[in-house]
């Protein structure tokens, strides 16, 4: 009985992990609009250009200051992981929001931190 009740452990905990697997998501490809804030600073328009080929996302922001690719991008379902460096590396941790854009904020090497939003486009049709 042993066995058995360390084999329906095994199983319930492979079949609860699955659902966390299955959380990675898509972003609507196109053009988002938004806005960043480096740290200090206030909230400046910028555009995020998404393309979505299989199971990789592209994001580029472009500011007046010009366009800079993330990297290490993950999209989970309730939230986007990623880097960029407009001259340093930051770390970013956008959520989800119930209007399905994405927040939150983004932290330098230094410690300081900025904010990101980011808008879906609109569904045209």
């Amino acid at each position: 009985m042993c066995r058995q009740g360390t084999m329906l452990f095994l199983i319930g905990m492979v079949v609860l992990a699955a659902p966390q697997a299955a959380t990675a998501q898509k972003l609507a490809p196109g053009t988002w609009t938004g806005t960043i804030a480096p740290p200090g600073n206030a909230p400046t328009p910028a555009t995020f250009d998404v393309k979505a080929t299989g199971d990789s996302t592209a994001i580029t922001i472009s500011t007046q200051f010009g366009d800079v690719p993330f990297t290490q991008i993950k999209v989970l379902a309730d939230r986007i992981t990623f880097t960029f460096t407009p001259g340093t590396p930051v770390n970013c941790v956008l959520m989800l929001r119930p209007d399905k854009s994405y927040a939150g904020d983004c932290t330098d090497t230094d410690g300081e931190k900025g904010q990101i939003v980011m808008i879906a486009p609109t569904k045209s049709g």
